[in-house]
């Protein structure tokens, strides 16, 4: 997958990106509101970054590496990440190092792949997951013209704690009403792969 907004590009991993990816999966900070348990070893990073790497091409939902146009810095991932083909819904996530945080790019690339599914792959909605302590990522994915839908009590563990998880959705309806805030016109897209809708 390759998208790009006014500040960013998303494109797929290469093994090139090793020493950023183990950055990313290694930081606590990032992970603080995740069931994913940070990587100690760059050997696991490398594994599990092949792993993604051997999935771009066969697998629809997958993260991909984000950048900073302007400067090429590796900012984090983002991506589709889960697809339920048989309702027509897709789950949208990402995950910034901790240095690009508060800068709008959250909101920017959560808006970018929201426009991509309704107009490029044509879902009927999409929905992402927040932790409730998590506020900044709540708040990006309202100013994302997502609807907190519900919370799930207990829904997640991390490091033997239970949590409640926002849940959040925007149907393509919704999405076209709104669309003059999300700016879907602005986008360029490029996809490597297309999903089948069976």
């Amino acid at each position: 997958m390759n998208l790009e907004t006014a500040c960013l590009e998303l494109r797929n991993y290469h093994i090139e990106d090793l020493e950023n990816y183990y950055k990313l999966k290694s930081c606590n900070e990032v992970w603080k509101y995740s069931t994913y348990i940070p990587l100690t070893d760059i050997i696991q990073a490398k594994e599990e970054l092949e792993k993604n790497i051997s999935m771009q091409s066969t697998k629809e939902s997958v993260f991909c590496a984000l950048f900073e146009k302007d400067t090429n810095n590796y900012i984090g991932e983002a991506g589709i990440i889960s697809v339920n083909k048989n309702a027509n819904r897709c789950v949208v996530g990402y995950n910034l190092l901790p240095c690009f945080w508060n800068k709008g790019y959250a909101t920017e690339i959560t808006r970018c792949l929201i426009a991509y599914a309704f107009n490029i792959l044509g879902f009927e909605r999409v929905e992402a997951l927040a932790d409730i302590q998590n506020i900044p990522s709540c708040r990006v994915l309202e100013k994302s013209g997502m609807l907190r839908e519900g919370v799930l009590k207990h829904f997640a563990k991390i490091n033997d704690c239970y949590h409640d998880i926002c849940y959040y959705g925007i149907t393509i309806d919704v999405y076209f009403i709104n669309e003059q805030n999300l700016a879907p016109d602005k986008l360029n897209w490029t996809s490597h792969y297309e999903l089948s809708h069976n």
